[in-house]
């Protein structure tokens, strides 16, 4: 039997997602979802910058089990808030960046089917799972569009709104060009929001394993890194936190279960800790019952109503693609096995998130002011 993790689901009254809307509704945007009141009463200060620092995979109990109480980020550790289901980083930054929920954005996971290209479709690199164009325009910007929180603040014209990331509209490529561009940006005259995103340790989790010595210098040098750059800011804010947690996964391969595979009309989606499966026609039973005898112990399985009706992925107006994209069934990891569908991932990861368990949901909320 695989060992069960103890379960954390998500609170949408206190997640990253009421996070970006306290932010929100502090420059005076549009914001849809309640608002926590710990980060109200900070912003109320009015500081000149607001940071809102995102390193991913860095989970409250990754936090816990590398640093101690006494280090920097601990020290100035304010709240445990949960991350969005599914704790990925497809879903959970697309909230950190638009203030929606995985449901009203459609961003759900790394990879979903879309009928308009007959195809699963790896939504950052916008690839199948030949790893080939998924087609010749971006299909997630296509038909997932949403207006991100920094436009949101720019439209208010009470603050200049930036992201500091490898993807953002003020690029980096490096982790001192990181750390430089928000302290660049703090030293200009004005006020300015600032969402800065940094990939790790989540890369190097991913491929070494959550207690590598590589994973854990990572998470020292972030400590370190943001102690020292908290001593050059004035009149700023830095609120820390992560998409997601990290468990390192047992990992099995869907191709191995042919039974389950011909129920299939395609190949999972989502992730492989909460997978999406699209049965075929009258094959429903046949199918909960071979997933549940090979499966039963590691994961939650959800019909599509039962998502539906628990809002997993949160409320507000649900995005016209949502339910085709949750599919038939949702199975949700509790334990620590992943179900990959191609060799090379079955081979290649190590750590692995998207689950439903405390180590994968829970994420830190760390307050800095720099006065």
């Amino acid at each position: 039997m695989k060992e069960v993790f103890e379960i954390g689901k998500p609170d949408y009254k206190h997640s990253i997602l009421n996070l970006t809307n306290s932010v929100l509704k502090h420059y005076g945007a549009e914001f849809h979802h309640e608002t926590l009141p710990m980060v109200d009463e900070l912003l109320n200060k009015q500081y000149k910058n607001v940071v809102v620092m995102v390193f991913d995979g860095m989970g409250s109990e990754n936090l816990k089990n590398i640093l101690s109480s006494e280090s920097f980020l601990r020290s100035h550790l304010r709240d445990t808030i949960t991350s969005v289901f599914p704790a990925t980083t497809t879903a959970a930054t697309t909230t950190l960046c638009s203030g929606l929920s995985p449901a009203e954005h459609g961003w759900l996971g790394w990879s979903l089917h879309f009928d308009e290209v007959a195809d699963n479709v790896n939504l950052f690199p916008n690839t199948n799972y030949s790893n080939q164009p998924a087609a010749d325009y971006k299909v997630a910007d296509r038909y997932l569009p949403y207006k991100t929180v920094t436009w949101k603040i720019n439209q208010q014209k009470n603050a200049e709104a930036f992201e500091v990331s490898p993807f953002g509209n003020y690029p980096v490529k490096t982790f001192d060009e990181f750390l430089g561009g928000v302290q660049e940006i703090c030293e200009r005259d004005g006020n300015h929001y600032i969402y800065a995103y940094w990939p790790e340790p989540d890369q190097t989790m991913h491929l070494k394993g959550v207690e590598h010595d590589a994973s854990i210098d990572w998470i020292a040098r972030i400590n370190l890194a943001v102690k020292e750059l908290s001593k050059r800011l004035n009149d700023t804010l830095i609120l820390v936190t992560a998409d997601h947690g990290h468990i390192d996964g047992t990992n099995d391969l869907i191709t191995e279960y042919p039974a389950i595979v011909d129920t299939l009309k395609w190949l999972p989606t989502i992730e492989p800790r909460a997978i999406s499966f699209h049965v075929k026609e009258g094959r429903g039973e046949e199918f909960e019952q071979v997933f549940q005898k090979h499966f039963g112990e590691s994961f939650l399985l959800y019909t599509k109503e039962q998502v539906m009706e628990e809002k997993l992925f949160g409320d507000g107006k649900v995005h016209q693609k949502f339910e085709d994209f949750v599919g038939d069934y949702l199975a949700i990891g509790v334990s620590d096995v992943c179900i990959y569908n191609t060799e090379e991932e079955y081979c290649e990861f190590i750590g692995a998130h998207a689950g439903i368990t405390k180590q994968e949901m829970m994420v830190p909320l760390i307050v800095i002011e720099c006065v």
